[in-house]
């Protein structure tokens, strides 16, 4: 068909609004229609309507994953466009143009037209387009110069695919447009269609994470023998120790999977303030004499082993317990597993940060408030951390931190147990387990008398130390095993991020670490850094790099990490380690250390 014929075509039709069909494709004939019965104008030369630039730049943040891989997926596929002078344009499910970017004499002519970034390019808005009518149809489509309705598009032909999600609903169109002549559209449509495919696939999997992530973190307890099902009925995930049974389930409706496994799983919904966002199905297992549960990596390390089964005896009792360990060196993760190995496991576990809440609102936290107990309070009240952990646990971090008043209120609650709300005259009897945390020792506190005697003799009924990461040197390579399981991140060089770790004080032990890691896989996710690099994501992130020195770790374990460090080069490891390599070479012999040739 000639472009004078379609010419002649609109000319007609937005004169008499008449057509002969048999000569357009039916999806021009049926969005001329929709135009004309929508009262667009035919002879309108450019776009009017746009959104704010406040708008545009919300929808560029909120979809900039969107459009970082639709571009990638271009620059990828490039090669399949048979187009000259091309334009590529990602709008909205609404049609708003919220990425644009292509040949400069193109972008130049679509300016002229206002089909820019922000504008809306539905048929409504600016007549028969491939844009809307792959919006509307969710069919791709191209259409060519005069089938457009309104004069201001007749200047280009244009191609478009919607983009779907995970649950094909449609979230986004891509479009490529030019104001050449279209050889090869099909070769075109079929670039566009790939790269809406392998972006719907993108989309699904990251939607899929992000459920998983936000149904993760709903839970209040380790994920054993269970299924995470989300809203739709599919399986989400498995726990780790179902992998083997229902290693292919992800996907796959739960309902069939029962049916096909000899299983009886228990339902249990899911939360998320309030709203319910999946499911957790738990295989119903008899009661035996419960097995202990410890949250974090499985440590190699005889101090913390130590630890953890002082830890494990104490969680049996109800006496209370403290903890005392540096910042960052896991009291958290020790008061949860306490908690999930007491008898009150099916209780809530409430936990507070004493030091980071002033005097006044501590109290408040702690003890709750009456309706209307001081300017600015609930007319519904408060029911304090306390009256929330009753039948539960208390853990009270950072115990250290707590005023003397409040000390004396705490002692108070502990001896009757009972409180009184701000505000409130009735006493309210409460029952829960004590866990307190601090990183700074009570004894010397209460020498110095900064902390109440009395109130230290309750809480100091079990002390458990925490050994800090610079003593566990056996659980470096644990971690980041563990990290880079999490992450899906298996670097040749995984060794050396363990080995180097070693030499370092971790002031801020397992947290500091983990922001090590976090950083290390961020900015190295392929490439390995050398060793200068990974000393300086170490100290960007340490408000005192120290290193290890012979004083703080066995000389064996420092002269295996230096040499393994120089690769076994014994005249750099001694020059590393401030020793002429006679000496190195008796120390080697003394500690029968293996040199690897």
């Amino acid at each position: 068909m000639k472009l004078l014929n379609t010419k002649e075509l609109w000319h007609t039709y937005v004169q008499s609004n008449k057509v002969d069909q048999d000569l357009l494709p039916q999806h021009i004939v049926e969005s001329w229609e929709y135009c004309m019965s929508h009262g667009v104008n035919p002879f309108s030369t450019q776009g009017i309507d746009k959104v704010s630039n406040t708008t545009l730049q919300t929808q560029k943040k909120q979809w900039a994953y969107l459009i970082s891989i639709v571009k990638d997926e271009i620059r990828r596929l490039n090669e399949f466009f048979y187009i000259k002078k091309p334009l590529f344009i990602l709008t909205d499910n609404k049609g708003v143009v919220i990425w644009r970017e292509g040949h400069e004499e193109t972008r130049h002519l679509a300016n002229d037209i206002h089909f820019s970034e922000g504008s809306i390019w539905t048929e409504k808005a600016v007549g028969t387009n491939a844009i809307g009518i792959a919006l509307r149809t969710m069919q791709s489509v191209t259409v060519e110069r005069f089938q457009h309705f309104a004069e201001a598009s007749h200047p280009f032909t244009c191609t478009s695919t919607p983009i779907l999600d995970g649950n094909e609903e449609v979230i986004a169109c891509l479009n490529v447009s030019t104001s050449e002549k279209l050889s090869e559209a099909n070769y075109t449509l079929f670039a566009l269609k790939m790269i809406a495919k392998n972006v719907q696939q993108k989309i699904a999997e990251k939607q899929l994470a992000e459920q998983k992530e936000r149904i993760l973190e709903s839970l209040n307890e380790p994920l054993e023998k269970s299924l995470l099902v989300g809203l739709d009925g599919k399986v989400l995930s498995a726990s780790r120790d179902f992998k083997e049974n229902f290693a292919q389930c992800e996907g796959q409706s739960v309902d069939e999977i029962l049916r096909q496994k000899n299983y009886h799983f228990i339902k249990k919904n899911l939360y998320e303030q309030d709203q319910l966002i999946g499911f957790c199905y738990q295989l119903e297992v008899k009661k035996s004499e419960p097995s202990f549960v410890s949250f974090g990596i499985t440590s190699q390390n005889a101090k913390y082993q130590q630890f953890l089964n002082q830890l494990s005896q104490a969680a049996k009792s109800e006496l209370p317990i403290h903890i005392y360990g540096e910042t960052g060196s896991g009291k958290e993760v020790s008061a949860k597993t306490i908690h999930y190995n007491s008898s009150r496991q099916s209780e809530k576990l409430i936990a507070v940060n004493c030091g980071a809440l002033s005097e006044n609102l501590l109290e408040s936290e702690l003890f709750g408030y009456a309706s209307g107990a001081f300017t600015g309070a609930s007319m519904s009240g408060y029911k304090g951390k306390i009256l929330q952990a009753d039948k539960g646990t208390l853990f009270l971090d950072e115990i250290d931190s707590m005023s003397k008043r409040m000390q004396v209120a705490l002692l108070r609650a502990l001896e009757d147990k009972k409180i009184t709300p701000l505000g409130g005259e009735k006493e309210i009897p409460v029952d829960f387990r004590l866990v307190t945390a601090s990183n700074r020792e009570l004894k010397k506190l209460v020498e110095k008398n900064e902390f109440r005697e009395d109130l230290f003799y309750r809480l100091y009924v079990i002390p458990l130390e925490l050994p800090p990461l610079r003593q566990r040197q056996e659980d470096f390579e644990t971690f980041v095993s563990a990290f880079c399981q999490k992450k899906e991140w298996y670097p040749k060089w995984q060794s050396k991020i363990s080995e180097l770790a070693k030499e370092f004080e971790w002031q801020g032990n397992i947290r500091e670490f983990h922001n090590f890691l976090e950083r290390l896989h961020l900015y190295f996710p392929t490439k390995e850094p050398s060793q200068e690099e990974v000393v300086n994501l170490i100290e960007i992130g340490a408000i005192k790099i120290k290193r290890i020195t012979d004083g703080s770790l066995d000389e064996r374990v420092l002269i295996i990490n230096t040499l393994k460090a120089t690769n076994y080069h014994l005249s750099q490891a001694a020059e590393k380690l401030n020793m002429a390599r006679s000496t190195l070479y008796r120390k080697i012999d003394k500690y029968q250390i293996d040199i690897k040739r």
